[in-house]
């Protein structure tokens, strides 16, 4: 019970704490755009891809934990989906990469993962506008956006207790590897040309 209460209490703050970052992140992706069209939506997975390819194993590095952080690599959705929606792996090899963040240790790596993670609840909704409006769905191009499917859930639980569980002196640099994730990732979307 007792780190369910503490699990809240880190979200809260990093909710708190990120919650400008976070809304201008979502304005600039406006993932939910109705004239939101196919040359957009593969441009946002190109970004992506720019980000994951270098973060993923950054991130990975920092957690030093393949246990925790292997589940949930999503490097190899965001190809996929390129490839369904036509892109070659010359091209997709060939696809620029994103600067990282600045993470100084696994404390603001954590506090990097709470942002990709946190993505994958949102997916869920955006998974859904993609069927309804582009007729994509997980094996035509979105399977990104699906997260973990029916475990998202359970793995952003599982995410939840491994917060709560980080030392209290992380706490400060757990908001700042989310800030700048979230800061990073707006600058690359924002200039996505």
């Amino acid at each position: 019970m007792s780190a369910v209460v503490e699990s809240r209490g880190v979200l809260a703050q990093l909710r708190e704490q990120t919650r400008p970052a976070h809304a201008r992140l979502e304005t600039t992706l406006n993932l939910l755009d109705e004239q939101l069209g196919r040359p957009e939506y593969l441009k946002i997975l190109m970004r992506f891809h720019g980000f994951w390819q270098f973060w993923q194993p950054l991130a990975g590095k920092l957690m030093d934990d393949a246990d925790f952080t292997g589940p949930r690599e999503r490097l190899h959705l965001l190809t996929a989906d390129l490839a369904a929606l036509g892109l070659s792996p010359v091209a997709v090899a060939a696809l620029p990469g994103c600067p990282m963040p600045e993470l100084g240790g696994a404390g603001a790596a954590l506090g990097s993962m709470y942002v990709m993670e946190g993505s994958t609840l949102g997916g869920r909704v955006i998974e859904k506008q993609l069927l309804a409006r582009l007729g994509i769905g997980q094996d035509s191009g979105g399977s990104y956006f699906a997260g973990y499917g029916e475990r998202t859930g359970l793995m952003w639980r599982e995410f939840l207790a491994r917060l709560a569980a980080a030392p209290a002196a992380d706490a400060a640099q757990i908001n700042a590897g989310a800030n700048a994730t979230f800061a990073c990732l707006t600058l690359w979307f924002a200039h996505s040309g």
